[in-house]
């Protein structure tokens, strides 16, 4: 049996070895630009998880800073400020700012982020910053549980008290700004007293008025509401409270007997005491500012019930 040897080029070897090596260097910058991109996945994914948080944050402290306008600037920025920081870390730099007209609320909250991938042209920190205004406007209707007493339009001031309801020997041609809502009857009005209207309206709608003194009725609702919430007082109570009522404000109430009214606006009050009995049954509340979910408006007055809505 024959053996034949076989002589490799030695070119051919060292062609082998060159490959080999590029192989490894080309391996080698892999690794680099893959542990670069990761770097880089990773500091993106930190910049955008913090803004998402601080956008969060100055969202809920917009919104809570504007529950206090238009009437109170200095409670809108400490609110503000509160739930900015309830919400974010320590060391974010929180900035709040209340419009001249007290209708909105802007917060800004900024962070210092720590980097990876940046390091490598010596950047070690980004700085991520969110900014968020809050709006008041004009609580235009929706489903809020209206009390059926009808305000008629007028310039109501914070903290006065005013009547609710009439007694008998005022009003109008049997109309004791009694509304009707959602039907007739003493049930009805009892019910819708006690509980508040369950159904929709809003401005520009027309209700039906509710003819009569209906002093009985009138006395137990507003004694079961005030009993929810019997030690309450106007600085006190909180706006889930069975003794803050939201009335419609009606254009007019010069109308003879059962007559369609129409609604301008929605206003908030505390109810202060119980109604009495016959010709004196009437019912006050003192007027309070609110902002309640709902459809806003841009051109109708305003007493006092708002709507909040975010505009960045």
């Amino acid at each position: 049996m024959m053996i034949r040897n076989y002589l490799v080029d030695p070119s051919i070897l060292q062609t082998l070895r060159n490959q080999k090596g590029a192989t490894a260097v080309l391996v080698a910058l892999s690794v680099i630009v893959i542990c670069g991109m990761a770097a880089l996945v990773m500091d993106v994914g930190l910049l955008y998880v913090n803004k998402y948080q601080l956008a969060n944050a100055a969202d809920s402290a917009a919104l809570a800073g504007a529950q206090d306008l238009p009437g109170n600037y200095t409670q809108a920025k400490a609110d503000a400020n509160t739930y900015a920081n309830l919400n974010g870390k320590k060391g974010d730099i929180v900035q709040v700012t209340v419009a001249n007209d007290n209708t909105s609320v802007t917060v800004t909250i900024s962070r210092k982020v720590p980097l990876f991938f940046a390091n490598i042209w010596n950047e070690s920190m980004a700085n991520v910053t969110a900014t968020t205004t809050a709006q008041v406007k004009t609580f235009s209707g929706g489903n809020i549980g209206i009390v059926p007493f009808g305000i008629v339009k007028q310039n109501l001031v914070f903290g006065k008290t005013y009547k609710l309801k009439v007694g008998a020997g005022s009003g109008f041609d049997g109309n004791f700004q009694a509304l009707a809502l959602g039907g007739t009857g003493a049930s009805v009005y009892l019910y819708n007293l006690k509980y508040g209207y369950k159904g929709t309206f809003h401005i520009g709608d027309w209700i039906s008025t509710e003819t009569g003194n209906i002093s009985g009725p009138t006395s137990q609702g507003i004694a079961y509401r005030i009993n929810l919430d019997p030690t309450a007082t106007f600085d006190t109570v909180q706006n889930n409270s069975g003794r803050i009522v939201v009335s419609p404000i009606i254009d007019s109430f010069a109308v003879n007997g059962s007559s369609n009214v129409q609604v301008v606006g929605f206003a908030a009050f505390f109810l202060e005491g119980n109604a009495n009995q016959g010709s004196d049954s009437y019912v006050y509340g003192k007027f309070r500012q609110m902002v309640l979910p709902g459809d806003i408006s841009t051109s109708a007055t305003n007493y006092g019930l708002n709507h909040v809505v975010l505009t960045n």
